[in-house]
């Protein structure tokens, strides 16, 4: 058996390593007289012999005995069933220390700790709807969708954050058009005129554009265009949206055609839905035609 040793530079000795203070395990090594067909007691060494049954390994002159048939080690200080010993014969018993797993945490718990910490967390839908084409999360909780009419993210709501961050990367359109967003509740969404985008930004010519949805029934998460390979980019930052009051929130988008000029408006905007109501969803969809691409949603942790 190898023995874990290094060498000390203050003793310019080789010697055995220990976890801190505690060593990993000991060795009981004893001279025998001849005849002995046990062992116990202290050894040449003066250490007492003491063994966690079923973590020792006994060795005869350096071979390993196998435990059970060449001995019994049943009572922790003494070591039986041994043939009888001839003078000189090295007896070492090798005693490991139990591995403590009381400190140590569990999955769940691990789970929890990550959970608890402060920073922000990518979350997994309960579950992902599609009006058509295909859509469906990753173990991550990432969404990846083609050719839908809509998408909707259940269960991405909840008492574990106050707030949110939503981020949508669009890679295709079928027609130009505003993307849009709803709040879902128990996987319905939320339809009626409550919904108020304000933005203000500019267009690839320079010129100011602003945006002002008033008692709509849905947000202006973005505008789309289906030309050039186009890229849309939108970030959400919602506050409340599970908490039983009015969510608010502030986006940002840009369109990017792929020779890199944009292609529509590049906004700021503010989102707000004036009823004081419990949300655990999302649905995102083109005012007209499909789209593609990939959305996460995000919890901030205080």
């Amino acid at each position: 058996m190898a023995v874990l040793k290094y060498y000390n530079t203050a003793t310019s000795a080789w010697e055995y390593i220990a976890a801190s203070t505690t060593a990993n395990f000991t060795t009981w090594k004893k001279t025998m007289s001849g005849g002995e067909t046990s062992v116990s007691g202290t050894d040449d060494n003066g250490v007492t012999l003491s063994y966690t049954v079923g973590l020792e390994q006994v060795f005869i002159n350096g071979a390993l005995q196998a435990r059970g048939s060449d001995y019994t080690a049943t009572t922790g200080t003494t070591v039986t069933g041994l043939s009888a010993l001839g003078a000189n014969d090295i007896v070492s018993v090798v005693c490991y220390a139990p591995f403590n797993v009381t400190n140590t945490y569990t999955k769940s718990e691990t789970d929890g700790v990550a959970a608890a910490a402060a920073g922000m967390r990518l979350i997994v839908p309960t579950s992902v709807a599609v009006g058509s084409g295909s859509g469906s999360a990753n173990a991550a909780g990432f969404v990846t969708f083609s050719g839908v009419s809509s998408v909707s993210l259940n269960g991405i709501f909840s008492s574990t954050y106050d707030n949110y961050k939503i981020v949508l990367s669009l890679s295709a359109m079928s027609a130009q058009a505003r993307v849009l967003a709803r709040l879902r509740a128990s996987g319905t969404d939320t339809s009626g005129t409550d919904y108020h985008t304000y933005g203000i930004g500019i267009d690839n010519s320079m010129t100011t554009k602003t945006t002002n949805l008033n008692s709509t029934t849905s947000w202006g998460f973005a505008e789309g265009n289906a030309s050039d390979g186009n890229v849309v980019i939108s970030s959400i930052d919602l506050a409340n949206p599970f908490i039983a009051a009015k969510t608010k929130g502030v986006e940002q988008y840009a369109g990017i055609t792929s020779s890199g000029s944009a292609f529509a408006i590049s906004m700021n905007c503010q989102l707000f839905h004036q009823l004081a109501t419990s949300y655990d969803g999302l649905t995102i969809f083109p005012g007209s035609g499909t789209m593609s691409g990939t959305i996460g949603v995000y919890g901030y942790k205080d």
